[in-house]
C-alpha cells in the first residue's frame, strides 16, 4: 500500500515542473478553487508500492462530506503495458508527461459552470454524477426550464423514503431547489452557496477556496 509519504516523493518533479499544483491529501489541487475542485488523486491499491492516479473535477455546490473520485478517470499508462509503481525509476518522468499533457488537457479550463457540463459529456455519466449534477449546474446557471425538468425526472428515480440515505438526500435537495425556483435566482443561489460552503468545511478546503460567489 503506498503511503502518503511515497506519494509526495514521486510527484515531486511533477510540482517543479507545474507550481500551481498543491500538494493536499493524496491529491494535486489545480487553483484557484472556486465552484469546482479540479485535480490528481492518487488512488491506493491492492497491489504493494502501486498507485493509480485519477483525474477529477468536483462541483463543490453539491452538498457532500467527501471527497468524490466520480467525477473523472483514471489517468493510463500506454497500453496499460506498465503499472503505476513507487520503485520504477521512471514514474516521476511518466507523470510529468501524463499528469501535465492529457490529464490537464482534461481538467485545466473547466472553471465555470458551462465548462463542467461540457467536460462532463467526455466522462462516463456514472462517472460524473448523472442528472444530479446536470440538474444542480443548470440550477446555478438560472436555466430553470431545463433544471425542472431534470430534476423532475430525478423526482421518479429516487424515492423520499428510499432504505439507501444518499438516494433520500437526493431526493429532498431536489425537491427544495424545485420549490425556491419559483422564488428567483436569489433564492437558489443562497441554497447553492451554503452548500458549497459546508462542502468546502467538510473538505478542509478553506485555505485554498476563492468564494466565486458575489454576496
Amino acid at each position: 500500500m503506498t503511503m502518503d509519504a511515497d506519494i509526495k516523493r514521486v510527484t515531486r518533479l511533477l510540482r517543479e515542473q507545474e507550481p500551481r499544483l498543491i500538494y493536499f491529501k493524496r491529491m494535486l489541487i489545480l487553483p484557484p478553487v472556486g465552484h469546482y475542485l479540479r485535480g490528481f488523486y492518487f488512488n491506493q491499491t491492492s497491489t504493494k508500492d502501486v498507485f493509480q492516479p485519477y483525474y477529477m473535477v468536483q462541483p463543490l455546490y453539491r452538498p457532500t462530506r467527501f471527497l468524490v473520485l466520480g467525477y473523472g478517470d483514471y489517468l493510463r499508462l500506454r497500453d496499460n503495458r506498465d503499472r503505476w509503481s513507487i520503485k520504477d525509476p521512471r514514474i516521476e518522468k511518466w507523470l510529468v508527461d501524463i499528469v501535465l499533457g492529457d490529464g490537464m488537457r482534461r481538467i485545466g479550463s473547466v472553471d465555470n459552470p458551462e465548462a463542467f457540463l461540457e467536460y462532463s459529456k467526455s466522462v462516463q455519466t456514472w462517472r460524473t454524477g448523472g442528472d444530479w449534477h446536470v440538474f444542480l449546474t443548470l440550477a446555478l446557471l438560472g436555466q430553470f426550464d431545463k433544471a425542472r425538468a431534470a430534476g423532475l425526472e430525478i423526482l421518479q428515480s429516487y424515492r423520499s423514503d428510499s432504505k439507501i440515505e444518499w438516494h433520500t438526500r437526493i431526493w429532498r435537495h431536489t425537491r427544495r431547489l424545485l420549490l425556491l425556483m419559483d422564488s428567483g435566482q436569489v433564492r437558489v443561489d443562497r441554497v447553492l452557496r451554503s452548500w458549497e460552503q459546508m462542502t468546502i468545511r467538510h473538505l478542509k478546503l478553506e485555505p485554498y477556496w476563492q468564494s466565486p460567489w458575489p454576496f
